[in-house]
Order: structure tokens, then C-alpha cells, then sequence
């Protein structure tokens, strides 16, 4: 199941349907449709954040790996701005900084 940190940051452009994607990120079931972005741990725990859009977040393999929610984002490109103030702020592990690069590339 993905858990929700407690000081998630939610973009911008999403802020709107937060509430509603959150509730759905705690029960599957009612997931919220649209396409957005959510910033997580990885499978394996702290090292690395994903970027999974809203589609990727909803199967199996990824509900059933104990990610962490750190962000939702409306636009890979706010997506890139939420790392990029996770790492700001302190979250620096070296798999984030090769995640923001790539991120750059948008």
C-alpha cells in the first residue's frame, strides 16, 4: 500500500484535486481519474524517488511495494520542481541527483 509522508508537497496546478487523489491514494478503489504525476520513494526504500504518473501509481506491482508519497505534481515539469526542492531541503541521496537530471531534460 502507498503511505503518505507527512509533509507532502502538492503542486501548483494540482492543489484543486489534492484532496481527491489523496483519498484515493489511501483506498485504491476510489482512485481519482485524470493524469497526474506523484513523487515516491523507491521500492527498496529511502535511496531513490520515483516519478510515477497516476496510471504507473495504480498498479499491482507499485500499491503492493510500501512507497512512500512525497509530492503530487499536475505537470512533469512541477514534478521536476518538487524534487528539485526535496533535494533543496535536504533529501540528498546520490540516485536523487541523477533523477533530477533527467528531469532536466523537459
Amino acid at each position: 500500500m502507498v503511505t503518505i509522508s507527512e509533509n507532502i508537497i502538492i503542486g501548483e496546478t494540482i492543489s484543486h484535486d489534492a484532496k481527491s487523489i489523496l483519498r484515493g491514494v489511501r483506498h485504491p478503489f476510489i482512485w481519482k481519474k485524470g493524469l497526474w504525476y506523484g513523487i515516491t520513494t523507491s521500492c527498496s526504500g529511502d535511496t531513490i524517488m520515483y516519478v510515477l504518473s497516476s496510471r504507473e501509481m495504480r498498479q499491482k506491482f507499485y500499491q503492493n511495494n510500501n512507497l512512500r508519497l512525497l509530492g503530487i505534481a499536475g505537470s512533469i515539469k512541477e514534478a521536476y520542481e518538487i524534487v528539485l526542492k526535496l533535494v533543496q531541503t535536504g533529501y540528498n541521496n546520490d540516485c536523487i541527483y541523477e533523477m533530477k537530471e533527467y528531469l532536466e531534460k523537459f
